[in-house]
């Protein structure tokens, strides 16, 4: 049976125009796998760390040529003549070596490049696609029964807005999805061709938030698809970035607005737009009002969170692999949201790369959902064609 023969890291850049951690890992036969790494905003404030060299004369401080030579010289050297099966054990490894809660020491970045090139190399070894590779892995740490039945449901950001968005709105993504009654290959036809029609429609002209929901229902009614039927919305609101002095700033609105009257706008929106699935549709910090919206409707549709302090609250978890580590914690994420009943979300990080580890990750746990971003540009892209591959592979078309 091959085993690790050498580890190999170097910085790259990511599709934000900042650097990144790729890695090869390479078997004693002369095989290797090689992996990139998602990174988060760094203005996003999470219980883990990256790692980043601080060097103000390189990328503004946000190199990772650090990360890479622990890769280098600390942790891979220990790695030779190990089996890369042992994925829990070296996870674990990996989690002691670090030694801290928030991963500050490694970086969850090194981390995860680590135990993503475990897992790839694991599936080569076996001879298995990654994906089922990873749901055997899982049904053995797990002891559940998950068959690999059902690609999950893509939702597709059409437009964005906040800080980076493409549009001036207050909402982070406007996402749509076709519903389950499509193939995966044609929702993303319809996807795509929607993506493009909304632009040639509106120009990207839109104006507030509601705007902009109006124009993508009409753009799917112009398809002769039916709104809330054959396509449903969804919004990621992020509602932390128009969330200040305990009042929410929404274009829709003259005036700021209470938690009580947001939430009365939120139900109206969701009502009016047949929204199923809303991620994050209050500020995190505004505890009371996110326990009461949650009670009052989490059971109606997929009441979303990214904050992991709000998994609890929700129906739905958004789990983003570069955010939790390693993928023996993934799967323990996992594992734990289906003991209590909650669905997930698989989604892309915030600076992605071509990498397409986690299509395969989302298929093997059988995601209800995945978030990758546009149906354009090639980081997003890559992980909409390996579901197309999968597709054909386990003859679900």
């Amino acid at each position: 049976m091959a085993v690790i023969k050498k580890i190999i890291a170097n910085e790259i850049i990511n599709s934000l125009g900042y650097p990144t951690l790729q890695g090869k890992l390479f078997l004693d036969d002369n095989r290797f796998v090689t992996d990139n790494i998602a990174s988060y905003d760094p203005e996003t404030i999470l219980p883990v760390k990256e790692l980043r060299d601080g060097d103000g004369s390189r990328y503004n401080g946000l190199g990772v040529k650090k990360a890479a030579s622990y890769v280098n010289g600390l942790l891979g050297p220990k790695l030779i003549n190990v089996s890369p099966l042992k994925q829990t054990e070296i996870d674990n490894w990996l989690i002691k070596a670090d030694g801290t809660k928030d991963r500050s020491r490694l970086g969850i970045n090194t981390i995860n490049l680590i135990s993503k090139l475990m897992a790839n190399a694991g599936a080569l070894i076996s001879g298995q696609p990654l994906y089922q590779y990873l749901n055997t892995k899982f049904i053995q740490t797990s002891h559940l029964t998950l068959e690999l039945k059902k690609l999950p449901t893509p939702l597709f950001t059409l437009l964005t807005g906040s800080k980076e968005g493409q549009t001036d709105l207050d909402f982070k993504e406007f996402l749509i999805f076709p519903s389950s009654a499509f193939p995966y290959h044609k929702s993303y036809q319809i996807s795509v061709d929607l993506y493009h029609n909304l632009r040639k429609l509106f120009k990207m002209k839109f104006f507030s938030n509601l705007d902009s929901l109006d124009a993508i229902k009409q753009s799917i009614e112009s398809m002769s698809l039916r709104f809330g039927q054959d396509i449903f919305a969804s919004v990621n609101f992020q509602a932390g970035s128009y969330f200040n002095s305990r009042r929410y700033s929404v274009k829709d609105k003259e005036q700021p607005l209470t938690s009580e009257e947001y939430i009365k706008y939120l139900k109206e929106i969701i009502k009016k737009y047949l929204l199923l699935v809303i991620i994050d549709p209050l500020e995190e910090n505004d505890w009371l009002s996110n326990k009461n919206f949650s009670e009052d409707l989490k059971t109606d549709f997929y009441l979303a969170s990214e904050k992991t302090s709000l998994f609890k609250q929700v129906s739905t978890a958004v789990l983003k692999l570069n955010e939790i580590g390693t993928v023996s914690e993934f799967f323990n994420q996992v594992l734990s949201l289906k003991t209590n009943n909650s669905s997930y979300i698989i989604s892309s990080g915030h600076a992605e790369t071509n990498d397409d580890f986690i299509a395969d990750l989302s298929v093997a746990l059988q995601s209800d959902f995945v978030k990758f971003g546009p149906p354009v540009h090639s980081e997003n892209v890559t992980k909409y064609n390996r579901l197309l591959d999968i597709e054909k592979e386990l003859k679900l078309s």
